[in-house]
C-alpha cells in the first residue's frame, strides 16, 4: 500500500532500526504487517488466513515512539 507520513524506504529503515526484518512474504512466522493505503487484496487475505496482526502505519509510529 501507500504511506502518507514516511517513505516505504524509510519505513524499512525504522523496522530494521527497531530490532525486526523487512521480508517480501507473509508467513506463519511473521509478526505483524504494517498496511498502508490501498494495500493489496491477496496479502490482505494471506495475512487474515494466517491470523498476523496487520497495524496501520499510525500505529507503527505510535508502538516505536516515532515523532
Amino acid at each position: 500500500g501507500v504511506f502518507e507520513r514516511v517513505s516505504r524506504k524509510e519505513l524499512k529503515n525504522l523496522i530494521e532500526q527497531n530490532g525486526g526484518r523487512n521480508v517480501g512474504s507473509i508467513s506463519s512466522k511473521t509478526s505483524f504487517i504494517i498496511a498502508g493505503e490501498n494495500m493489496g487484496p491477496a496479502k490482505l487475505e494471506k495475512a487474515k488466513k494466517l491470523e498476523v496482526d496487520i497495524l496501520s502505519e499510525d500505529d507503527f509510529l505510535n508502538m516505536i515512539d516515532y515523532d
